[in-house]
C-alpha cells in the first residue's frame, strides 16, 4: 500500500508549504515534534535529522497500535533508531520501516518535508 499521501487524511493536517522552522533547531541524530491543532484531534508529526543534514518526517503514530511513539517531548531516537516507547519497536530513521518489535514488517507514515536554501523546513508536496 502506498502511504505517501495518507498523512493528508488526518485531522488538522497542515497544508503543503507550511513552515516548520530551521533544521538547525534539531540536533544531529535527533528529532523534533510538531503539532497542529489541539487535543485528541491534533495532527502530530516529527522530523528526524539524519547524518549529512538530511531530514525525514513521519506521523507520530505507531503502526502497531495507533498511539504516539514518544512519552517525553522530542524523545524519539535511541541508538540511531526511532523507538516506540509503547511497545519498544524499532524503526529505521531513514525509511520509517520497523525492523524489531511489535510493528515488524510495518512502516511509519511519512510526511514529506523540504529544505530551503536558507535551512528552513516546510511541509512538502
Amino acid at each position: 500500500m502506498d502511504d505517501s499521501g495518507l498523512w493528508r487524511t488526518r485531522p488538522n493536517a497542515p497544508l503543503p508549504g507550511t513552515l516548520l522552522g530551521p533544521l538547525a533547531e534539531i540536533p544531529a541524530g535527533g528529532a523534533k515534534e510538531y503539532r497542529f491543532g489541539r487535543g485528541r484531534s491534533a495532527f502530530a508529526m516529527f522530523v528526524v535529522r539524519l547524518a549529512g543534514g538530511e531530514a525525514r518526517a513521519y506521523l507520530n503514530l505507531c503502526p502497531h497500535f495507533s498511539l504516539p511513539l514518544n512519552h517525553a517531548p522530542d524523545q524519539f531516537i535511541r541508538d540511531g533508531h526511532i523507538l516506540c516507547m509503547q511497545h519498544f519497536a524499532l524503526f529505521r530513521a531513514d525509511t520509517g520501516a520497523c525492523f524489531a518489535g511489535a510493528g515488524e514488517g510495518r512502516s511509519l507514515i511519512p510526511v514529506p518535508v523540504s529544505l530551503s536554501d536558507d535551512g528552513l523546513l516546510a511541509i512538502g508536496r
